[in-house]
């Protein structure tokens, strides 16, 4: 060791010229962070300066360790990170390394040390790449190997590295097997080092005698290697087994002399319970990081008992005790004390009577916490290898995304997509409703490009009593044939095959799957599609038979198919998405109103409608209640529909319990009796009688005889409820605002648009068959081929109304920046400007009313709040306190806008904005 020191001294004070420079990017701002696998290794050997990021901020960790690289590493090591950076060396080490070489210094130290060579041609050749035993062989030495005792050297040199390296622990931890043989790159070289840190120091006592003669040369000595002894309170810095109960176990690791203040702490966990490390540096926290678990599945076990399927797992040989944790998504499963009898998930045996996981009393209990989708982690004692310590359970369920703004995602239940009982608890369902992401959560970004109604993979975690969303995937999705259903012993499904390949159910899944027979096999007119979650199992599947599906009935038309006169009926389902099924009729139905349709054995069309499906244990609907209510209902004279009811009334006195994600769709008709569109609204809207009673329309002068309507699934949930009429409140998920025809074709003998139009805040472009208005607002649906089916806002009298706006920065409110008043118009809206009525502050508005008058409003005020905008002018408005606040707009100056707005005075969103588009800037004089 003195030798080693008057070395280093040497070395420090001869070497001038060149500097190392360390990198001062920390792990955390690493720009390609997503793409490290050894995340513990890379983040702690770069807070200690010993490999650092690229000038450009990324770290590059697939990329190949050079030579000189690793000897900037083995030099970082010994004597730290500031020292090797402020080596110096005023000669070359090596012919192609000249001291100008950013490595030349730490290359000249790891030469006069022996711990590396260069080539017999006098080069070290610092940019080639080394292999992994190269490196190994290097990091041995630094821990005290001696490579010509050890056989380091000559052939087989790398078979010695390889099996000394393995006792140290230099290959642990490693995702896939240690390929020694193979270049190493930078974050396996930070893992290798990461393993010598927490290595245990070696050294050779005694001394050697060298008998030499004619023809001979013996040296005899100390050949083993025994531990270094750590005797100072450096010990217990690095975590190791066999310690004292003071966590120590006298020997000294490689960090506990090199890096004394650098500590490794099992004192924690990380996401979902999972058992970590945590390492601090000058006590501070560098990070705690997930320990490696002993066994991961991701997949039910197979057997016929519970022992069966322990043995599958290959957990025969391993116990559990009262304190073993069990962590489903965060969430702690309970270890009670009672006296002095502690009890756990699998019960209350102590350490030291552990039972197998085969044993009867726990082995059901284990096989309860798998399941194919769900992953199941088993982390073994430190200190007692046959015993499981830790099951850390994940469980993933297919959610769809319910509401998307630019502050906040909600989700809700996927029809019924977890409704099978979770055996850990034995009766409430595997599904958990999970609290709405917000934008400053981690999972926003996982959310944020979604879709009302997309289909989401959600991984949640515990938040206390509630469910939090930690991330979320798409699914993968397959469309195909449905050919085959299997079943297990129990003749229960457990696969399907579509588009001729099979695939197993995961276990958190839709129900409907349990329904699947050879009928809905031999039913299945079109293909359908599957969900798949992250492990290939299949979670939810669509437009499997037909037994109960349901639609709007929209419009409908004929055309001859095989000879025969077959009707194609158009409309949508009960989420709002585009519907065409062919049918022999329509059942004699009104436009407006549901149907339930089912696989015809026809070759001529596939499916026959009826227009009555009472619910009550399958899904069906029902008309809502028109008349009065009354005890134990909420009497009601006349029935109508509050935004906050739990339920909707089909008869005075009975009603159905709304359902998660209940929606109200309201139906608006053309002249000819068919429908226009479709709104769709969020939950329950308010709903008055007179719209309860709108009927559905035979044509345009003859109404039908179904009013109101209601969706009820098989649980007896009110999933949607259908009015007949347009909607009491604006929508505005539905209008878009379009600014230009881009292009007019006939595709297939029928003209299409393109049109380039603003949605939800964001410019697109979307084509239809139909003729819309360049400058206007229009309703929008998406149908099944991709195009949309588009029609002008044209009314001034209704929920969804639009105008025409001219204001100045005076019309906006000065405290709530969301109002406008002192309305100057260019449409219909228009101003009462000859002064302040009753001596308000407020000017008089003049609106059309419900039946086209205009009638005053003393001190009404346009609410723009939570208003979608479209800014054609550029600049970035996004409401009107953009507007208000704009450099580029003075006080004088005219703001031309197009809105959409509640002019309905009898609803409770009454002059309520919900779309403005920002079409012009007029800069008017000071006077």
């Amino acid at each position: 060791m003195k030798k080693f020191l008057s070395l280093v001294m040497a070395l420090v004070m001869t070497m001038s010229l060149v500097t190392i420079g360390a990198g001062a990017t920390e792990y955390k701002d690493f720009t390609d962070k997503s793409e490290v696998q050894y995340e513990e290794a890379v983040a702690v050997l770069n807070k200690l300066g010993i490999i650092t990021g690229y000038e450009g901020g990324d770290f590059k960790p697939a990329g190949a360790l050079t030579r000189g690289a690793a000897a900037k590493i083995i030099v970082s090591l010994m004597i730290g990170s500031e020292a090797a950076a402020s080596l110096q060396v005023s000669a070359a080490p090596y012919k192609d390394v000249p001291v100008t070489n950013t490595f030349a210094a730490v290359i000249s130290y790891c030469k006069t040390a022996g711990y590396i060579n260069g080539y017999s041609d006098g080069t070290f050749r610092p940019t080639g790449a080394l292999t992994g035993f190269a490196f190994a062989k290097m990091l041995l030495g630094a821990l005290g190997y001696k490579g010509d005792i050890e056989g380091f050297s000559g052939s087989g040199w790398t078979m010695k590295v390889a099996s000394v390296g393995s006792v140290a622990g230099l290959y642990n931890d490693f995702v896939t097997p240690f390929s020694g043989n193979a270049g190493v790159t930078r974050e396996q070289a930070c893992q290798l080092a990461l393993n010598t840190l927490k290595a245990t120091k070696v050294e050779y006592k005694g001394n050697d005698i060298s008998v030499t003669g004619k023809d001979i040369n013996v040296v005899v000595g100390t050949k083993d290697h025994t531990d270094v002894v750590n005797n100072s309170n450096t010990d217990g810095n690095i975590q190791k087994t066999n310690v004292n109960s003071n966590g120590k176990d006298g020997l000294m690791q490689f960090a506990e002399q090199h890096f004394t203040d650098l500590k490794q702490l099992s004192d924690t966990t990380t996401t979902f319970g999972r058992p970590a490390t945590r390492w601090a540096y000058k006590n501070v926290t560098i990070d705690k990081f997930a320990k490696k678990a002993d066994f991961t599945f991701t997949a039910a076990p197979s057997g016929d008992t519970a022992k069966d399927k322990v043995e599958d797992m290959g957990l025969n040989g391993y116990k559990v005790y009262n304190t073993t944790n069990v962590t489903i998504n965060d969430k702690a499963e309970a270890i009670t004390t009672v006296g002095t009898t502690t009890t756990g998930y699998f019960g209350s045996m102590t350490l030291g009577s552990a039972v197998k996981l085969t044993d009867s009393s726990v082995a059901q209990k284990l096989v309860n916490l798998t399941g194919n989708g769900i992953v199941v982690e088993v982390y073994l004692d430190d200190d007692n290898a046959d015993v499981v310590s830790d099951i850390v359970v994940i469980r993933t369920q297919l959610m769809e995304v319910n509401t998307v703004s630019s502050k906040t995602i909600t989700l809700k239940q996927l029809d019924e997509v977890g409704n099978d009982n979770d055996p850990v608890i034995a009766a409430p369902k595997y599904y958990k409703a999970v609290s709405s992401v917000k934008d400053d959560d981690d999972a926003f970004a996982d959310l944020k490009n979604c879709k009302a109604e997309d289909y989401m993979l959600v991984t949640y975690a515990a938040d206390g009593s509630s469910w939090t969303v930690d991330s979320a995937k798409a699914p993968q999705v397959v469309t195909g044939a449905l050919t085959a259903v299997s079943r297990n012993n129990s003749n229960v499904v457990n696969g399907v095959t579509v588009g001729g390949t099979a695939y197993k159910l995961a276990a958190i899944r839709d129900d409907d799957f349990a329904g699947l027979t050879a009928a809905t096999i031999s039913s299945s007119k079109k293909d359908v599609t599957l969900y798949l979650d992250a492990y290939g199992y299949a979670t939810y599947i669509e437009d499997q038979g037909s037994s109960s599906n349901f639609m709007i009935y929209g419009d409908d038309y004929q055309t001859l198919v095989n000879g025969k006169l077959v009707t194609t009926l158009t409309g949508w389902d009960m989420k709002g998405n585009d519907v065409s099924i062919t049918v022999n009729n329509n059942g004699g139905a009104a436009y407006g109103d549901l149907l339930k349709y089912t696989t015809s054995s026809s070759t001529s069309y596939d499916y026959t409608v009826a227009t009555t499906a009472t619910p009550g244990g399958a899904k069906g609907f029902i008309a809502v209640e028109t008349g009065n209510t009354s005890a134990p209902l909420t009497a009601r004279t006349p029935y109508e529909i509050k935004s906050g009811d739990t339920s909707v009334a089909y008869s005075a006195t009975q009603a159905y319990t709304i359902a998660s994600g209940v929606k109200t769709i309201f139906v608006d008709f053309e002249d000819d009796g068919t429908v226009k569109s479709i709104s769709v609204k969020n939950g329950l809207a308010n709903v008055s009688n007179d719209e309860l009673k709108e009927k559905g329309k035979f044509d345009g002068s003859t109404s039908g005889t179904v009013a109101a309507q209601m969706y009820v699934n098989k649980d007896n949930g009110v999933e949607a409820v259908i009015v007949k009429t347009t909607s009491s409140d604006a929508v505005s998920d539905n209008v878009l605002y379009v600014e230009s025809v881009k292009t007019s074709a006939v595709v297939d003998g029928t003209r299409t648009y393109t049109y380039h139009v603003w949605v939800n805040g964001a410019e697109d472009d979307y084509t239809s068959t139909d003729v819309v208005t360049s400058g206007y607002f229009a309703s929008y649906a998406e149908k099944a081929d991709g195009t949309y089916k588009m029609s002008d806002v044209t009314k001034t009298n209704s929920a969804t109304s639009a105008f025409t706006l001219t204001i100045d920065k005076n019309a906006i409110n000065t405290t709530n920046k969301n109002l406008i008043y002192d309305i100057a118009n260019s449409g219909v809206l228009v101003s009462n400007t000859t002064g302040v009525v009753g001596g308000g502050n407020y000017p008089v508005a003049k609106m059309p009313n419900s039946t086209g008058n205009v009638t005053d409003m003393v001190g009404t005020q346009l609410v723009t709040s939570g208003a979608v905008f479209a800014d054609l002018t550029d600049n970035g408005f996004a409401s009107m306190k953009d507007i208000y606040d704009s450099l580029e707009i003075d006080a004088n100056d005219q703001v031309k806008l197009v809105i959409v707005v509640n002019n309905k005075p009898s609803s409770d969103d009454y002059l309520k904005v919900t779309a403005i588009a920002v079409t012009g800037i007029v800069k008017v004089a000071n006077p």
